[in-house]
């Protein structure tokens, strides 16, 4: 589904990226594990399209997608969770979501709002409380729902669990283990939390200094010395 070749990318004349080669295959979540300043969400961000890289290529579904637009890759289906969660604070939960199904015929907005409130039942609660007043997992669950309402086949998700109390992490994650199952969807995933991530994960690509450091790993396969050889040599 997606292939990446040579990837270099970074933040004006800081190159964080150093030649990422990477392939994911369709429906099964990877999980990219590697330490603090590894470069896991400059990858995501330059997946996304919100940074133009410097070298490489990207290509989804076989099209060359490397200097489209974030709008762009979105009308290909190409889903993005920013660290933190964006919503409209303005708006309510109901008007956040149904913002974010302005493509989708009524019927099928309906439905698929239906659906986003039982995988997450607080959000049905608080459909008429804007979002600014909601707490950082409520604001978390309502980003994700407005990711998941449009139906994806490709989700970049960074730390989604991130700053949120345990129970509510493990919420949050089994429900997108739920959606990924329901809609068939392929996940690039960034968490911090990393024995929950591998619980929803199929393959690691493990990460270090910018590179990618292994081809991917089953999460069955993924042991304490490849951690070891992550995080602390």
């Amino acid at each position: 589904m997606l292939k990446i070749e040579g990837l270099k990318a970074g933040y004006g004349k800081r190159e964080v990226l150093h030649g990422i080669n990477l392939e994911i295959k369709e429906n099964f979540t990877y999980l990219l594990v590697g330490p603090n300043g590894a470069g896991k969400s400059t990858l995501l961000k330059t997946i996304a399209g919100f940074l133009r890289p410097e070298e490489g290529k990207i290509y989804f579904k076989g099209e060359d997608i490397t200097f489209l637009s974030p709008a762009e890759r979105s009308k290909r289906k190409i889903g993005y969770f920013f660290q933190g969660g964006e919503v409209f604070r303005n708006l309510t939960v109901k008007e956040n979501l149904e913002i974010a199904g302005l493509s989708l015929e009524r019927k099928e907005l309906l439905s698929r709002i239906e659906v986003i409130y039982e995988l997450f039942p607080k959000l049905k609660k608080l459909k008429n409380r804007r979002a600014g007043l909601l707490s950082g997992g409520e604001r978390h669950q309502l980003s994700l729902g407005m990711i998941f309402l449009k139906k994806p086949e490709f989700i970049l998700l960074d730390e989604p669990s991130a700053g949120l109390a345990p129970s509510v992490v493990k919420e949050v994650l089994l429900a997108i283990k739920k959606m990924k199952e329901m809609d068939s969807v392929t996940i690039l995933l960034v968490e911090q939390n990393i024995s929950e991530g591998l619980k929803i994960s199929d393959f690691v690509y493990p990460m270090k200094t910018g590179k990618i450091i292994s081809s991917a790993v089953p999460v069955k396969e993924f042991k304490l010395d490849m951690m070891e050889e992550i995080f602390f040599k």
